[in-house]
């Protein structure tokens, strides 16, 4: 309930507004009243009203002083003012004071509840207003961290005003990056406290800045001004000692790419992809992407990691190891590198090697180590649709399938009736009824499609590659003459043409740079 002080000198019209109208029906309580400024002043210190209701004319001190003196030391008090005609000057210096509500003499109860309930919703939304500032004052640092943690997932769109908002700190301007320190657990409060508050301090030695940090997992992620990772290296290795006093265990940390704070999320990612490359590297005291430059390029460069480890489709997964493996063997990987390549591979997606003991692949099963690699992967996805795919019967006997076409990409033999008869052992009419079923499309067509798409992005990706050598890679004659036959049927162009289609292609992009 709001409090309300009266100041009048007409003592008829003060204590009528004070006693004959009920304050309290309006949710108001009337504290007292007052005859003039100074004795409305000292009530005023006395009782600490919410909203004065005062005469503009008053002997010893007027209305005007009184507005002036009230707000000197206390600022959030509402005021009304009563006025009669002529007492305009009075009416426009208390405009200059900042009041907005006015009653003119005479005045009757509707008319004076009305004004004191529109200046008593002006304070009440002050109040509310003031509240919601000093709970987000207090729930702030709070509150900040939530959200950079869900920017850091990409659980919420970047939003740099609130972002600003929370964290109360001027953000960059320009480029940042993440620094996060990895445990073999979560982190509580005081250890996050205590790595933010070293951190800090010691980049602000180097003209650096933290501005926001939040604890992700068993990471504690900090955003920090741009920098290089010889500049972070002692400051890293201070901050392992400071926290060995806390918890007896090495951390292990990342220095992402730099990015704006709109790239939240993707230079999260990169610190998770620099911990999964980093597990044979756990004595490095920083981890950064200066370390894997040329190996990582090497795996993007072969590697369609948007399809590989992101895709729902076993088929589309072995179709791009198959070119993958395929573009291997066109630069004379020797097995050891093609098992190291996959090697990266896994630890790139999911921060293990290759599962590969005892699993008797030899340099004579080329395939089958892309095959193994194929179902690694799988089994890391989780997804509902991935996860019917693993259950027994008819999904896993297509997975099967699949994998045995794969297996004999290259070999000019393969057709329904050798895969049926002569490696799967089964009728061939059911398999033919059983593929078709499954895949939407007839073997044939199947193996074509996926034998030219191959040709197509081999010729794409390695414009040098003889068409001789695309015949044989993809399963077909090393004359070419077939593969050639059946290329252009599909694509409308010869080998020769399609090839040199892309060459231009590739030239006219550089001339156009």
């Amino acid at each position: 309930m709001l409090k309300l002080l009266i100041v009048d000198d007409e003592e008829f019209e003060r204590e009528g507004m004070a006693q004959l109208i009920d304050w309290k029906q309006y949710d108001i309580e009337m504290v007292g009243t007052a005859w003039n400024g100074v004795e409305g002043l000292e009530k005023t210190r006395q009782l600490r009203p919410d909203i004065i209701l005062t005469d503009i004319k008053m002997p010893v001190m007027d209305g005007i002083e009184l507005i002036q003196e009230v707000r000197k030391a206390y600022p959030d008090i509402e005021f009304a003012v009563l006025s009669g005609y002529g007492e305009y000057e009075f009416t426009s210096k208390a405009m200059e004071q900042g009041v907005k509500h006015y009653i003119l003499k005479p005045c009757d109860e509707s008319r004076i509840t009305e004004v004191v309930g529109r200046v008593k919703r002006d304070v009440e939304a002050r109040q509310e207003k003031r509240r919601r500032e000093e709970y987000f004052s207090r729930m702030a640092p709070q509150a900040g961290k939530q959200l950079f943690r869900d920017l850091l997932l990409d659980r919420e769109e970047v939003n740099v005003n609130i972002l600003f908002r929370l964290q109360a700190k001027e953000m960059p301007p320009g480029k940042v990056q993440l620094l996060s320190f990895r445990g073999k657990e979560s982190f509580d409060g005081l250890e996050e406290f205590v790595l933010g508050n070293i951190a800090s301090e010691l980049l602000e030695n180097q003209k650096l800045k933290a501005f926001l940090s939040t604890v992700v997992r068993n990471d504690t992620v900090l955003l920090i001004s741009e920098t290089n990772p010889q500049t972070l290296l002692p400051i890293v290795r201070r901050i392992r000692r400071e926290f060995l006093r806390i918890r007896k265990e090495p951390l292990r940390a990342a220095i992402s790419g730099s990015g704006t704070v709109m790239d939240l999320a993707k230079l999260y990612r990169q610190t998770e992809e620099l911990f999964r490359m980093g597990e044979d590297f756990k004595n490095e005291t920083l981890l950064h992407y200066g370390m894997f430059e040329g190996k990582k390029q090497d795996m993007e460069f072969l590697v369609d990691f948007t399809v590989v480890g992101k895709t729902l489709d076993y088929a589309e997964l072995l179709q791009s190891l198959q070119l993958t493996f395929l573009r291997m063997q066109k630069r004379g990987f020797s097995f050891q590198e093609k098992r190291r390549c996959m090697d990266w591979v896994m630890r790139l997606l999911y921060g293990e090697g290759m599962e590969t003991e005892g699993d008797g692949i030899g340099e004579e099963k080329g395939q089958d180590l892309m095959i193994l690699a194929a179902r690694q992967i799988w089994r890391h996805l989780d997804t509902e649709a991935v996860q019917e795919e693993k259950q027994g019967g008819e999904n896993l006997r297509f997975m099967t399938v699949l994998e045995e076409i794969y297996r004999h990409f290259q070999d000019q033999n393969l057709s329904l009736h050798y895969l049926a008869t002569e490696i799967l052992y089964v009728n061939e009419d059911y398999f033919g009824r059983f593929f078709q079923k499954r895949s939407g499309k007839r073997f044939t067509r199947f193996l074509l499609d996926a034998r030219v798409s191959a040709a197509e992005e081999l010729m794409r990706l390695e414009p040098d590659i003889m068409v001789y050598a695309v015949s044989e890679m993809t399963g077909y004659a090393a004359d070419g003459q077939y593969f050639s036959r059946i290329f252009k049927k599909s694509t409308g162009m010869t080998p020769s043409e399609y090839r040199e289609k892309v060459q231009g292609r590739e030239q006219g992009d550089e001339y156009a740079e």
